[in-house]
This record gives structure tokens, C-alpha cells and sequence, in this order.
């Protein structure tokens, strides 16, 4: 249905690219008790808005957003109880001024560093993939949307996300959408930590970090590293000893004693962007570090079984100590958080499956899936075009920003973190002298690889791209 709305028309759109949008209020696209009955754009998208239903009561409400001069989206409507969609429509329709100019700027707010004006400093390759390919433009209009919807970003992000920072600045993007996604509370009114959330009075403040290369420009595009094939070195070595070095320093900074933190839990958010694909293998040396406790796997056959082999050192060169979570010294870290999704693969699906689709990009998303079958030690492969209704079907929503964050609670922590605080992460703690994990996902992906492609002329070299989860 298409209604007209003075010179501009009003299209219906999908409830993800209106979720899209809607990271930008304050809980993010989340209205319980009521969800999403229809959404809609004006034009080219100066305008967008939703229709929602109280299913208990069988209603009807409206929410407007509008872009303002600096193209932040704000919401500037709200109405509630219509009787029918169409009731609701014709008032959304009015709601939405597409024929108006953009909302103005609020009294002494900063209009925000526009994301594609290259500065002085130029760009990385990072940042010319994203802003300069027909490939990664679902990616681009889902970092736009997220920078956007910051609710205050550093006057040096846009810079950093240009250059040399662009795998942190991404990875604090990530983070922030997966916050909101799941209708956290989420403020910067400090400069440190990065984050603060919040959600039925329950508060936490994250500082995020990436694991990167001491050589420059590492990390980045380049040749594909693959994990060590030794398997000691993979858990103890190199991997767990830039962790362990990256959290260190942050440690250092002793943010506990800050006074707006004090007294509440506290996490630093990691990533590993120390080489091209590491991401996408270093995982399992993170909890090795946390916990001091490697994963082996002991038997043959149907007595093959796993176990934690308690350890105090890592292996690599500077035989650092393990177990971080196992130190009374450091109870105030009250967690780690960590994804390897914090990448433009990520950011590119989550466009194309908001609905930007440059003519003839398909996407295959590639990778292994937890097994949660009792006894089972292997992951399950898949291989999956995006969009389909198969991929769709591994989750009960569909792809998800916060499917691939993973919480590791310290449990000597001071100041624990609530699970229901993030419900959409999955969880590790301690019991009973084991590590174990509880999530709301059936299938959780480990890692992966999403696979680009394209008509021959449409990419500089016509080739199949593929990127890291």
C-alpha cells in the first residue's frame, strides 16, 4: 500500500530496516509489551515510522522518527490507543511531515563530524572498502545508522574509524548496537569507560579494547593467518598472551576507583583484531587465560570426553601467569565481554538483511555452530546464503546483532553482573569447578566467514571477496 502525503509518498518497509533505524531511541527497537505491526518511510527516507500492536488489548500505536539537519534520527510523535491499522496509518502519515525540512538542532548541541568527509589524515584500506565498494554498502548505511544513533561519540571517532582505529571504533559500534537491540539504557556521559548501561535499575560500565598487532598495519586487510597448528600453543600461547597483555594494561587504569564507577560492576569488552582472520580462531584461548583451566580432550570412541586441565602459566614467550578470574586482587573486574563479530562482515549482513540490496550481491556466511547435543565435542559446519529462508530459520528472530557476544563472568567478582542485564549474550560462569554457559540460542555460532559475491565489473577485480565474522 502506498498513501500519499502531500508531494511525497509513504511506502511500507521491512520491520528490519525500520529496526535499523531505530537504534537511535532510547531502548532501541524495543516497545514491550507491544511489537512491531507494520513500518514505513516517506520519500527517500527523510521520514520513517512504525505501526504497533498491544496484542492483549488488541491496539494499535504510532511512533514517528524524523532525521534532524545533522541526519540523526529523532523520535518527534508518539500516539496510542486506535481501534485499526488504518486509523493508526492515517495518523502516522500526518506524524511523519515528510514534506517539512529536517528537524533542527537542539540548543547547544554539537552537530557531529559528518562520517564520509575524509580528513586530513586521508583513509585506510579498512575504511575505503566500506565507503568506496557496491559490496559493502549494506555495511556502510548499517555503520552510518549505529554512529548516528551514538549518543555521544568522541570528537576523535570519526577520525580513528577513517584510520588507524578503525577495527576499535568498529567494534565499540558493534557493541553499542547489541546493547540497544536487547532495550538497554545506554550513556556516555563520561569520558571513560566507553559505556554505560543500564536496565530495570540495574547498571554496568563496560570500557572496550582490541587485542591488536604491535606491527602497524596488521590486523587489517591483508593475507589470511590461519591458527597455529599446535594446540597448546593455540590455547596458551601467542593468542592467550595478547589477550592477557591487552587486559592488563586496561587494568592498569584502574577504572574501579572512578566515581562514577565505583560500587558498580565493571567489564572490559575485548576484541582480536591482531591479525587478518584471527578473529575468526583465537577464541578459545580468551576463557583458557580467564579461568587458568585449558579444554582438553581425553578417550577414544564413545569414553572420548572433555575435560579442564587446570593451568597457572601461559607458554608463550613471556610465560605470563593464567587464570585472571583466579586473582583476589582483580574482583572488581566483574567480567569480560567478547565477540568476533565485531566486523565488517557483520555490519554488511545486517544492512543487506535490513534491505540494502546493490544490484547482485548475494552473501554465503560460512562457519561452525555450537553443538548443545549432551556428550558432543565437535562443532556443526554450515554453509548458508543470507536472506535465505534457511539461514532465517536458525534463529527464532533472524540474525541478531548480540548472537556472537559472549559474557565470562569473574566469579571472585566484587560486583557481579546480572545475566538478565544482557540476556541476549551468552554467559560463562563457574560451578561446581567447571566453566559452563547458558543462553537463550539454539544455534550459536563459533565462528565464521561470510563470502561476497558479485556480477564480473561490478568489484574493481569482479572476484569473490570474503570477510570474517
Amino acid at each position: 500500500m502506498v498513501t500519499e502525503n502531500g508531494s511525497l509518498l509513504i511506502k511500507p518497509v521491512s520491520q528490519r530496516q525500520f529496526e535499523l533505524c531505530a537504534l537511535s531511541h532510547e531502548r532501541g527497537p524495543n516497545f514491550e509489551p507491544s511489537t512491531i505491526f507494520s513500518a514505513y518511510q516517506v520519500g527517500r527516507g527523510s521520514a520513517c515510522g512504525c505501526i504497533l500492536l498491544d496484542e492483549a488489548h488488541k491496539t494499535f500505536s504510532t511512533i514517528a522518527l524524523r532525521r534532524r539537519v545533522d541526519h540523526r534520527w529523532v523520535c518527534v510523535d508518539k500516539q496510542d490507543l486506535f481501534s485499526t491499522p488504518e486509523h493508526a496509518l492515517d495518523a502516522l502519515s500526518i506524524a511523519m511531515r515528510g514534506g517539512d525540512p529536517p528537524e533542527p538542532l537542539p540548543p547547544g548541541a554539537r552537530r557531529r563530524a559528518p562520517l564520509l568527509k575524509i580528513g586530513l589524515k586521508g583513509a585506510s584500506r579498512e575504511f575505503e572498502l566500506l565507503a568506496g565498494t557496491v559490496s559493502h554498502l549494506p555495511a556502510l548505511v548499517a555503520v552510518g545508522e549505529c554512529y548516528l544513533a551514538l549518543p555521544k561519540p568522541d570528537a576523535n571517532f570519526v577520525t580513528d574509524l577513517q584510520t588507524v582505529n578503525f577495527a576499535s571504533r568498529l567494534f565499540e559500534l558493534y557493541l553499542f548496537a547489541c546493547f540497544r537491540e536487547q532495550g538497554l539504557i545506554v550513556r556516555q556521559d563520561h569520558v571513560s569507560p566507553d559505556f554505560e548501561i543500564e536496565k530495570d535499575g540495574d547498571v554496568c560500565w563496560i570500557e572496550a579494547v582490541t587485542a591488536n598487532s604491535d606491527i602497524p598495519g596488521a590486523g587489517g586487510i591483508g593475507d589470511w593467518v590461519h591458527a597455529p597448528e599446535d594446540r597448546t600453543e593455540h590455547l596458551t600461547g601467542a593468542p592467550a598472551e595478547r589477550f592477557a597483555k591487552t587486559l592488563r594494561g586496561k587494568l592498569q587504569r584502574n577504572y574501579q576507583a572512578m566515581d562514577h564507577v565505583h560500587g558498580h560492576p565493571f567489564a572490559i569488552a575485548i576484541a582480536d583484531f591482531h591479525e587478518s582472520g584471527s578473529m575468526v580462531w583465537s577464541r578459545e584461548a580468551l576463557p583458557t587465560y580467564l579461568y587458568g583451566q585449558r579444554a582438553d580432550v581425553i578417550g577414544e570412541g564413545s569414553s572420548r570426553r572433555a575435560i579442564g586441565t587446570p593451568i597457572t602459566s601461559l607458554t608463550g614467550k613471556h610465560s605470563l601467569p593464567a587464570g585472571l578470574f583466579r586473582d583476589p586482587e582483580f574482583a572488581h573486574l566483574s567480567a569480560v565481554i567478547f565477540s568476533n563479530a565485531g566486523t565488517m562482515a557483520k555490519f554488511n549482513r545486517m544492512g543487506f538483511l535490513a534491505g540494502i540490496h546493490p544490484p547482485g550481491l548475494k552473501m554465503v556466511r560460512s562457519g561452525i555452530i555450537f553443538d548443545r547435543t549432551p556428550g558432543a565435542l565437535d562443532p556443526i559446519p554450515f554453509e548458508l546464503e543470507v536472506g535465505s529462508a534457511e539461514y532465517a530459520a536458525l534463529w527464532p528472530w533472524g540474525e541478531a546483532w548480540c548472537q556472537e557476544l559472549e559474557v565470562y563472568h569473574n566469579p571472585l567478582a566484587t560486583h557481579p553482573i546480572p545475566f538478565d542485564l544482557i540476556p541476549g549474550a551468552t554467559h560463562w560462569f563457574e560451578k561446581d569447578g567447571d566453566v559452563e554457559c547458558n543462553t537463550i540460542w539454539a544455534n550459536s555460532v563459533m565462528s565464521s566467514v561470510t563470502h561476497l559475491r558479485m556480477p564480473i565489473g561490478m568489484e574493481p577485480s569482479g572476484e569473490a571477496t570474503r570477510r570474517p565474522d
